[in-house]
């Protein structure tokens, strides 16, 4: 995946947006992955 995805995943999640709203904007990446950058950025936002 493309850091620019990332990058785009982690902005809309700090927007306030849910894993079932990014989800569609990315259709290629799957669900499973979003989730897991979202997870990894709430753990390194924690520390």
């Amino acid at each position: 995946m493309k850091k620019i995805l990332e990058n785009m995943i982690i902005k809309w999640h700090q927007a306030g947006y849910s894993l079932d709203e990014i989800a569609p904007l990315v259709p290629q990446v799957p669900k499973a992955e979003v989730a897991a950058i979202i997870r990894q950025y709430d753990k390194e936002a924690r520390l």
